[in-house]
């Protein structure tokens, strides 16, 4: 993986703000086609050292159906009780979703379950995440765009893009 950034002198900074509001943060929006028009959701996610997005969601929901279409997937994460005026924080990216499949499926269930570990009331072994009803879907980022303003300031956001 290759991060590139327009100033090379706050690279390791920028990536240790994505990694901590990942961290902070569970919850993510999906944005997705649906024949053209805008559709988003909301599911739970956990990453990867690269940068990589994992759901575990239902294959009958619309996103998963646009996803089948267009793969081209858009996501926000940040705190929804962040106050107006404060120092705010929040990641938008750009990507693409897939499902994941063999050792990659198996090593995102085990990621899922050591973050969400109340998800062993559903599922008994790492293989139950990828069913006929569910799969898990990895969302590989090109493009992250963090707003922080607790480390970059007022109106701070930095930009990276990621080559795989």
């Amino acid at each position: 993986m290759k991060i590139i950034t327009e100033n090379k002198n706050e690279k390791e900074l920028i990536i240790k703000s994505i990694k901590k509001l990942l961290n902070k943060n569970k919850l993510l929006t999906l944005s997705t086609l649906n024949n053209k028009q805008p559709y988003s959701n909301t599911a739970f996610y956990i990453f990867d050292n690269e940068f990589n997005l994992y759901i575990w969601t239902d294959i009958s929901t619309l996103h998963c159906k646009n996803i089948n279409k267009n793969n081209k997937v858009a996501i926000n994460i940040f705190d929804s009780t962040q106050k107006w005026g404060n120092s705010l924080q929040g990641i938008q990216g750009l990507g693409t979703a897939s499902i994941n499949k063999g050792s990659e499926m198996v090593k995102a269930s085990l990621m899922y379950i050591k973050r969400y570990p109340k998800v062993l009331t559903l599922i008994k072994n790492p293989k139950q995440f990828s069913n006929k009803d569910s799969k898990i879907f990895k969302i590989s980022l090109d493009k992250i765009k963090i707003f922080d303003e607790k480390t970059f300031g007022k109106e701070g956001f930095r930009e990276i893009i990621i080559e795989k």
